[in-house]
């Protein structure tokens, strides 16, 4: 209860959007691939249908010309609903731009369209104006702020061109299109900002769940399991655009000393204190993954074998001069080396794992490193 509540805090109540512009940005990653996986079929079914949609309208213009018109129109709507069918994988930041540009579009040529129509009831049209607005507002992914504007454009020409060219009959007759129409725009615009709500909380649940499977209780270091995937997708990150990274292993030294001397408690907060320290020590897009017991893990992308060593000697520096009171001075042994283009998972850990005990066999508190 208390991590719904806190979720919920996180969402803006008027939008539905997350109030954090980063977890928005984070959410908005995720939107992109669940649109890459399953809102462009729709995307591409809309321009199929906005071709059925003006079918039975056909026999009702006199003009070939028209026709010809109509049908490019729709054949280019056609073709821009493909491009965006291809284009969504690669929008790595502008999804929202490119559905408000293809939505303006259709708007156009729905407008275009409504003024071409010799046969201009005004019923009918509607209908398709509310077509319109739930497009808007419940397939295209976009912002709230954008589906708001777009609807209300949309609805707003429709109307100036219907009362403009008299094809409402009476002012009670206006005004009721006008309000079922403003009601249907009000709750579609209720129903998405309970979608955004609804999905920004599931985002937040599966992050958390996320966290819990990959976090290691204890220290909040990633746990084994993170570091797995890690080294998985930076070992093949490695091997398609060849940029080398490395790793740090290290283990306190005579920790078992800690847990006999000061009990396993103070163990457990030395721990706790290594990982924070460290933490502040590496760079901002390394990683510090807690390997088992008192042994921890670094992976640090781009990073060279020679800079990985020197950032080795600051962790080996700033831990030794680290009040762990009550506990006496602490040191710690290290393994670094860096990807070689036959590594997998296995063979960069196992060479990391001997590289560390080679440390603690050569007298321990000491750096060790391949080329060591």
């Amino acid at each position: 209860m208390e991590t719904l509540i806190h979720s919920i805090k996180n969402i803006s109540y008027i939008t539905g959007e997350f109030k954090d512009s980063a977890l928005e940005q984070s959410f908005y990653s995720y939107l992109l691939q669940e649109t890459t996986r399953y809102s462009r079929r729709y995307i591409l079914a809309l321009g199929i249908l906005f071709q059925i949609f003006v079918l039975p309208d056909y026999p009702f213009f006199k003009e070939r010309g028209l026709l010809y018109v109509i049908f490019l129109m729709g054949v280019l709507f056609l073709l821009i609903s493909i491009l965006y069918y291809l284009r969504i994988p690669n929008m790595s930041s502008s999804l929202y731009l490119f559905s408000s540009i293809y939505e303006i579009v259709a708007i156009l040529f729905f407008i275009i369209l409504f003024l071409l129509c010799e046969h201009q009831d005004i019923v009918v049209h509607q209908q398709g104006l509310i077509v319109f607005i739930f497009v808007i507002f419940l397939i295209l992914p976009n912002r709230f702020i954008n589906k708001i504007i777009l609807s209300t454009f949309l609805t707003g020409s429709f109307f100036y061109i219907a009362i403009s060219k008299k094809l409402i009959s009476s002012y009670i007759h206006s005004g009721s299109l006008i309000i079922f129409t403003i009601v249907v725009i009000f709750f579609c615009a209720f129903s998405a900002r309970f979608i955004n709500r609804l999905q920004r909380i599931q985002f937040q649940d599966s992050l958390a769940l996320e966290r819990l499977s990959t976090t290691d209780t204890l220290t909040k270091a990633y746990n084994r399991r993170k570091y797995d995937q890690d080294l998985e997708k930076e070992i093949s990150r490695s091997q398609r655009y060849k940029i080398i990274f490395s790793g740090i292993i290290f283990d306190l030294d005579n920790f078992k000393e800690v847990n006999d001397n000061y009990g396993h408690l103070m163990g457990d907060e030395v721990l706790k204190k290594i990982s924070s320290q460290v933490k502040e020590v590496i760079r901002e897009n390394d990683e510090l993954y807690r390997w088992g017991g008192e042994e921890f893990i670094i992976i640090l992308p781009n990073t060279d074998q020679e800079s990985a060593t020197e950032l080795a000697n600051r962790v080996k520096s700033y831990l030794e001069n680290t009040d762990f009171s009550p506990v006496h001075k602490l040191t710690c042994s290290f393994g670094v080396t860096s990807w070689q283009e036959e590594d997998s998972v296995v063979s960069f850990t196992d060479r990391l794992d001997h590289l560390l005990y080679l440390a603690k066999k050569r007298g321990k508190n000491r750096i060790v490193s391949q080329e060591s």
